[in-house]
């Protein structure tokens, strides 16, 4: 008997679990961790819309959607603070969860306690992967795009192609990596189903309402470009610069577990600490493996989709493909994660086929192995199974959990600040510094909002007359070579801005400081 794809009786299962299982991990885990860097890009560019500033026109930033959403969502809650920008990512989080718990659900035979049991299971595994929570957005978008997928794959209506792209139009407002990434996944589906579905002549028409979703679901972009002065020739600037860069992130070796000496691991950082590094590689090795195996086991049976199972396995392994694009891009826990949920909704999926409890043995196995994968990493995860040590750091108004060494850092950088507010041009943090802009409430006198890749004397130039115009009364420089490559330090990579800060300021009273040998602070010469 086939099962449809719309089953009632779980969507409350699906929507309960999300809804426990997220709320619970937020109440546990919110104040642990902060980072300067990333978690800054996100929550200061919320912020800056709050104060009517433009994504992207008016500060580097990822494309518009989710600045929008935290900034409605922090409005809405009276709260622009870290615990807003939380909020804001977590409600994001629930929704991703809930349509990955639901497709997990469609297949499942078993009924009541198993059924419950394994969407609670589902749900804790893909909220453990939500690391860091201001990628939330991402993560869910990549469910949403195998939901698209599985759309495609299954109703062969108009309405539903429409959804379909509109889900991509969507994702692309997220990121354009996920528009691109949804573009190539709906093309997959196409392909396969003009050789292997009911009608060419009508995947070919659907194709078109596919297109329309598309544009659809990216219109608000469309409007803005329109609308908004200034947003379109920005827009076009950062797709052009994305490609003369030739590249989306800044590569790292791929941690392969043959790639290191278990002996030497084990002497060195202990049986379980090698046991989350040879987890976290083995990680990178799923990330191919899965996609390759799943594209050989239905080729080999003629892509065979009759049932519900096979389709939503089927939809997971080819939105696996350009997701792992991702997780190679910088081969990190971050774009591990990011590019993982494909793959568990396919395990997942997999897991629910056998019979009996077996669901819930192989759900809590990818548990306990997801759980390990990120022991070193989230922090409140590394607090409670590795004894890592934090301590209570004052955020704006808010007290973290953090590590020892981001405390100091953080500690020491808004010490420099100073204590009040500063509005204007009161400093400048370079280059990876975001977060002490939100925390202060100011705004970032550069565009540039953080620096990670060499530009031009161009853009150099016109980052310079802007600081120019609203001359800081400190920099806060950070000269450290990322990944320990020196041709990444911001002296070299923005020659012209560093030389304008050192004929212009000094080192202050502090100097260099005990906290970070490449952390200096500089003041203005009288």
């Amino acid at each position: 008997m086939k099962r449809p794809l719309l089953q009632h009786e779980n969507l409350a299962i699906a929507l309960f679990s999300a809804l426990g299982i997220t709320g619970l991990w937020f109440w546990l885990t919110w104040r642990y961790g902060f980072d300067m860097a990333d978690e800054g890009y996100y929550w200061y560019g919320a912020q800056r819309v709050l104060r009517g500033e433009v994504p992207i026109r008016d500060f580097l930033s990822y494309d518009v959607a989710r600045y929008y959403w935290a900034a409605y969502i922090m409005k809405a809650i009276g709260d622009d603070g870290v615990a807003g920008a939380r909020i804001s990512a977590s409600i994001v989080q629930v929704a991703g969860t809930f349509l990955a718990v639901y497709m997990c659900l469609v297949p499942l035979r078993q009924q009541a306690f198993v059924r419950s049991a394994f969407a609670v299971l589902s749900a804790c595994i893909i909220t453990v992967w939500v690391w860091p929570y201001y990628k939330a957005y991402d993560h869910a978008i990549s469910v949403v795009i195998v939901a698209a997928t599985l759309l495609m794959l299954t109703v062969f209506k108009p309405a539903a192609w429409i959804y379909a792209g509109i889900c991509i139009g969507v994702a692309a407002m997220v990121g354009r990596n996920h528009g691109a990434y949804g573009a190539f996944s709906a093309s997959v589906v196409v392909l396969i189903l003009l050789v292997n579905g009911p009608s060419r002549r009508l995947i070919v028409t659907l194709t078109g309402f596919l297109a329309i979703g598309i544009f659809l679901g990216f219109s608000p972009t469309l409007f803005m470009m329109l609308a908004v002065d200034g947003y379109a020739g920005a827009f076009i600037e950062s797709v052009l610069a994305l490609i003369r860069s030739g590249t989306t992130n800044i590569g790292l070796p791929v941690p392969w577990p043959w790639s290191w000496s278990w002996s030497a691991e084990i002497k060195e950082a202990g049986i379980l600490m090698t046991v989350v590094k040879f987890l976290f590689g083995m990680g990178f090795v799923l990330l191919l493996a899965f996609p390759l195996v799943g594209v050989l086991a239905f080729g080999y049976r003629r892509f065979n989709l009759e049932t519900v199972r096979a389709r939503i396995l089927f939809a997971s392994i080819i939105v696996a493909i350009p997701y792992a694009h991702y997780g190679f891009s910088r081969a990190d826990a971050m774009h591990l994660a990011g590019a993982i949920f494909p793959v568990l909704i396919g395990l997942l999926v997999a897991a629910g086929a056998m019979r009996g409890v077996r669901p819930l043995v192989g759900s809590f196995a990818i548990l306990a192995v997801s759980t390990l994968v990120l022991a070193n990493t989230q922090v409140y995860l590394a607090a409670l199974m590795l004894n890592k040590t934090v301590i209570l750091a004052n955020v704006g108004e808010r007290s973290l959990w953090v590590y020892p060494g981001s405390f100091n850092r953080l500690q020491w950088a808004t010490k420099n600040v100073g204590v009040q507010p500063v509005d204007g041009c009161g400093f400048l943090a370079l280059p990876d510094m975001p977060s002490l802009y939100a925390i202060y409430r100011a705004k970032m006198p550069i565009w540039e909002i953080y620096a990670l890749s060499p530009k031009d004397h161009e853009f150099q130039a016109r980052e310079i007359n802007r600081l120019e115009s609203c001359v800081p009364a400190k920099v806060i420089l950070s000269d450290h070579a990322l990944d320990g490559n020196p041709e990444f330090r911001y002296s070299r990579m923005y020659p012209l801005i560093y030389e304008w800060i050192t004929s212009r300021y000094e080192l202050s009273e502090i100097g260099r400081t005990p906290v970070d040998a490449d952390l200096q602070v500089y003041s203005l010469r009288r």
